[in-house]
């Protein structure tokens, strides 16, 4: 990790905590009420944190935005294999390097969409150059 990453990751921290203050601790405290069961019990809390960070940190939003495969594969590998979540270890490693990748903001933010010429498009699912094929 270069030090320029651990400045954002280090930054993005600072931004959750000093714009969601309030909802993270709210969801700590809930975590810490129920370890047994901290997963759904405290899922409003966890929506409420992931909502006020993705409105007031913008790097998460984009890295949400452009990992959102993997984080729907690995999400839906974890709810499958509950009893040996190890199996979800490829999905994971996948899911890591695209937030790499991504949650590094030029000094201008986040890139913008923009529309591919017909010589740019691709017939590749998104996330196919991390080895994402699809599904599960």
């Amino acid at each position: 990790m270069t030090i320029f990453h651990m400045d954002v990751a280090g930054n993005t921290v600072a931004l959750v905590t000093k714009h969601c203050g309030l909802q993270l601790e709210l969801y700590q405290k809930c975590v810490t009420q129920n370890p047994a069961n901290w997963d759904i019990k405290c899922i409003t809390q966890k929506r409420a944190l992931a909502k006020c960070s993705e409105d007031n940190v913008p790097i998460i939003k984009h890295v949400k935005e452009m990992c959102d495969p993997f984080i729907k594969d690995y999400d839906a590998c974890v709810m499958k294999n509950q009893q040996d979540p190890t199996v979800c270890l490829e999905s994971l490693k996948r899911l890591f390097h695209c937030t790499e990748e991504h949650g590094k903001l030029p000094p201008t933010g986040p890139p913008r969409a923009r529309v591919l010429g017909a010589s740019e498009a691709k017939d590749e699912p998104a996330g196919a150059e991390y080895g994402y094929r699809g599904g599960v």
